[in-house]
């Protein structure tokens, strides 16, 4: 399934969803367009982007806002998506943001999230994996306090229970295992602890 539909169906159920970083709107058009939701909020922190999502989503129930993250966001919603960045801006915005139900997807370094948001008061509910040209994890989280082992930060607590992942940790196992030919003593360590923890998914 494409990346921006999978997130959308994640949205199922919800009543106001809010899009940071909307885009085209997509997200919130294909929501909205199968009922999975009955108002959409977009934000965009640059005019261009923001203007394509109100053209867009004309006609449609969402309101839009030029903010940088939450800054100047002042309604209530049930979700926020925060996807298709990188995982260092995703928790820039969290730093800034409300605790609430999210659907994360960051582009990269899925642990050091994983990390953060066990550090920062969010427990892990869903993760999700599609393949869209890549592979993407979504990762669904509300408030409150878990534990994650080394392991389970790297692999995912919810994503290594999911039979479809198991591709993709065979992609980061060959990956890893070409890298380790070449990298310092220091990564190599840290590189054969990761190999070792895909081993036991493969």
């Amino acid at each position: 399934m494409k990346r921006l539909d999978y997130i959308a169906s994640l949205l199922k159920g919800y009543d106001i969803a809010l899009d940071i970083g909307s885009d085209h709107g997509y997200v919130l058009k294909k929501a909205l367009d199968l009922g999975y939701i009955n108002k959409g909020i977009a934000s965009e922190i640059a005019p261009g982007p923001l203007e394509n999502a109100k053209t867009n989503l004309k006609n449609y129930p969402v309101t839009f806002y030029l903010s940088d993250g939450f800054d100047k966001i002042n309604e209530k919603f049930d979700i926020a998506i925060i996807s298709g960045m990188g995982v260092y801006t995703i928790i820039d915005i969290l730093n800034r943001a409300p605790k609430c139900e999210y659907i994360l997807q960051p582009n990269d370094k899925h642990e050091v999230l994983r990390k953060y948001l066990m550090e920062n008061g969010y427990i892990i509910t869903e993760e999700h994996i599609t393949f869209d040209k890549f592979y993407y994890i979504i990762i669904k989280v509300k408030p409150g306090n878990e534990n994650l082992s080394e392991e389970d930060i790297f692999l995912g607590p919810k994503l290594r229970l999911n039979k479809n992942a198991k591709d993709y940790y065979k992609l980061k196992y060959d990956q890893l295992s070409k890298i380790l030919l070449v990298c310092d003593n220091e990564t190599k360590k840290n590189i054969t602890k990761q190999i070792n923890y895909l081993k036991k998914e493969i």
